[in-house]
């Protein structure tokens, strides 16, 4: 299954590049997924961007992965109504959402190849502070 993500991923984020540099995208999810050694946790962690960040659709993915990948994939992607702290609190609610923000946070922060501003360190903290209480 985390192959198969894996390709989505890869194909999905295909002409992207992380923030303000020229390293591809698909590092970032590949970064998070590592983190996992199950593999439904590391096919949502590859995946976690897809939806919001591509043209991917959550109907793409759900005539390709099961249930237990695509809820959880829904609920790591924000609506465009929401507030950032809204879109937290309704992660927070999904145990494996949160364990997967979490690494996705922590991976942004530790991202040596961006410069993380002081508005966004003070958003991760509080975001980081709201999943882990």
């Amino acid at each position: 299954m985390y192959k198969r993500a894996l390709q989505i991923a890869y194909n999905a984020h295909k002409g992207q590049l992380r923030k303000q540099s020229c390293v591809p995208y698909i590092v970032h999810p590949i970064r998070v997924a590592n983190c996992f050694q199950d593999d439904v946790k590391k096919t949502i962690a590859i995946l976690h961007d897809v939806v919001e960040d591509t043209a991917f659709t959550l109907n793409n993915l759900e005539t390709i992965f099961p249930l237990c990948v695509t809820s959880v994939v829904d609920c790591l992607s924000k609506r465009i109504e929401e507030t950032h702290f809204d879109y937290i609190k309704r992660v927070k609610k999904n145990e494996i959402a949160t364990e997967i923000k979490i690494v996705d946070i922590v991976d942004n922060l530790s991202d040596t190849l961006c410069v993380v501003s002081d508005s966004m360190a003070e958003r991760y903290d509080k975001s980081l502070k709201i999943l882990i209480n």
